[in-house]
């Protein structure tokens, strides 16, 4: 598939982008077909009508890029308007925020496809003007997961066009495949200035990654040789091909694999001090010993995903709470995503003293637990001694346990002392990993530790001694 041009006649009135589109036209026979003009300000100007009209002698196509992040009746109105107009025929591609939600994207799509089918709506991901930062503040995550999660999204809606920067087409790729389109704006001729763009790469850089077309404005127009400006562009992307790296391996299984997969890769403890946010998760518990498979930001996106499977079937069981307890300062991170997930606003944790790893004592004393409905969250259950503790300890407080909530759940049950014990993952046997302790005529039984894997010991009743292990 050859790749296109789409010019962006951005803040320009519309006889001066009128004028401009008759001569790239007239000067660029050769790429006529693969060059299509992207107008905005115009739209806001003259509207649907008013584009129709003076471009009526233009023989091209246009993308339209209103950006539409509305609630869905009000979308589905500006298509119908579109279509009334007369110019939704020479539309190839509308844009659309994919952060509107589920049911506005549905509706936009169904709309679509009744009234002015052959359109494509393209959904816009994170705007490339946006860095981690960026992303952080506005998505609470970085720009790679901020898109995989929208762009998820867009595709579970129908969308099958996505608009990303080319940093993100190729984990697009590499985690959904290749049934879908990426446009790429934020290119830049090798050199050239790069503006209000944070994520930016050359035409080619951004094919090889995944792009399918390619949005330049500036780099185009604003140089002494329009003409030539887009000579070099479809030169330098000649025979050029997106090329997979398969470097993404956990972010596919994060968003496409199953849990049993996701645990068996990540091992137990993390710790990502870019984020501040600390977890235990899906230990392979041997004896002493966990796993740690390095500090990555792989501990709160995982915790994420948890919580909001826990979420959605804590929900479907109707079971209502006004508290979480999470289980140790392990389990702190993945409770308050729970609760945060589920709307509740408060949340307790237990701790096992410094000196007696058998007691527990009850944190946030200033939360009144009597009458209060309170679901235990823990990261992993394989017996029963810290649920029967902290159990016992909202009961002696006037509390009740509506439900246990955990990520693995090695000891199969789904009921603990009439409570629903509700989970990610249930394995059919315990997924322990062996390493050199582990007997010869057992090791057959369970998977070898990861060789990217460390050993970060755990001596009993010494956490202080294991958690600043995990600090370094």
């Amino acid at each position: 598939m050859q790749a296109k041009l789409i010019i962006a006649l951005d803040n320009l009135y519309p006889e001066q982008a009128l004028q401009i589109m008759k001569n790239i036209l007239s000067e660029n026979t050769e790429y006529q077909n693969r060059i299509i003009f992207k107008i905005h300000d115009i739209v806001s100007l003259i509207g649907f009508t008013g584009i129709q009209k003076l471009f009526e002698w233009v023989d091209c196509k246009f993308m339209l890029d209103p950006k539409w992040h509305d609630i869905p009746n009000t979308l589905k109105n500006y298509i119908i308007q579109l279509k009334n107009s007369g110019l939704g025929d020479k539309v190839e591609y509308i844009t659309v925020h994919t952060s509107g939600g589920a049911d506005m994207l549905k509706l936009v799509q169904t709309t679509k496809d009744e009234y002015l089918p052959h359109i494509k709506l393209l959904g816009i991901t994170a705007m490339t003007s946006l860095d981690d930062d960026d992303t952080g503040y506005v998505f609470d995550n970085t720009a790679r997961h901020s898109v995989l999660r929208l762009a998820k999204l867009a595709l579970d809606s129908g969308i099958q066009w996505l608009v990303c920067s080319a940093y993100e087409g190729l984990v697009l790729r590499e985690v959904y495949g290749s049934d879908f389109d990426i446009v790429t704006p934020g290119v830049r001729f090798a050199g050239g200035d790069t503006g209000d763009q944070k994520r930016v790469m050359t035409p080619a850089e951004a094919i090889r990654h995944g792009a399918t077309n390619i949005v330049m404005g500036r780099p185009i127009l604003e140089t002494e040789d329009v003409s030539q400006s887009i000579t070099r562009f479809f030169s330098e992307v000649k025979d050029v091909e997106y090329i997979p790296e398969q470097k993404y391996h956990f972010e596919k299984m994060l968003y496409t694999g199953d849990w049993k997969e996701i645990l068996s890769y990540i091992g137990a403890f993390y710790f990502c001090p870019e984020w501040g946010k600390y977890c235990r998760l899906a230990s392979g518990l041997l004896s002493n010993a966990y796993i740690n498979i390095g500090t990555t930001e792989r501990n709160y996106l995982v915790v994420e995903k948890a919580a909001w499977e826990l979420a959605q079937k804590i929900r479907s069981q109707n079971i209502e709470a006004d508290v979480v307890m999470g289980a140790q300062m392990w389990s702190v991170r993945s409770s308050l995503y729970l609760a945060e997930k589920l709307g509740i606003e408060q949340s307790v944790y237990t701790e096992k003293s410094w000196d007696d790893n058998e007691q527990m004592k009850l944190k946030r004393h200033d939360i009144e637990l009597r009458g209060q409905r309170v679901i235990i969250s823990e990261d992993i259950v394989t017996k029963w001694s810290t649920l029967r503790k902290m159990k016992s300890m909202i009961e002696e407080a006037g509390g009740q346990v509506v439900a246990i909530a955990c990520v693995w759940n090695r000891h199969g049950n789904n009921i603990f002392d009439g409570v629903p014990l509700i989970s990610c993952y249930v394995p059919e046997q315990f997924d322990l990993y062996w390493d050199e302790n582990t007997p010869e005529d057992q090791r057959k039984n369970f998977p070898q530790i990861p060789d990217r894997a460390e050993i970060a010991e755990k001596p009993k009743n010494e956490w202080g001694e294991l958690v600043e292990s995990m600090r370094k």
